[in-house]
């Protein structure tokens, strides 16, 4: 929803990754959550605290390769 500010845009960064990511960071610990768009996985850095950078880091990493 818009809470507050519906239609208000704020500026960000994204982490684009490839969509399979998706479900291996969703069920991990600790859980990644981001959003699918054209078939990118986005996480959304503003919403990501900055001593949580190495936890993220680590998460995506985790996240075995492609065969």
């Amino acid at each position: 929803g818009g809470g507050g500010a519906p239609g208000v845009e704020l500026d960000s960064w994204a982490l684009a990754l490839p969509e399979r990511y998706a479900g291996p960071l969703r069920l991990g610990d600790p859980p990644v959550l981001g959003r699918v768009a054209r078939g990118r996985l986005l996480l959304d850095l503003r919403c990501v605290p900055a001593a949580a950078d190495d936890a993220l880091r680590a998460a995506v990493l985790a996240v075995p390769a492609e065969d």
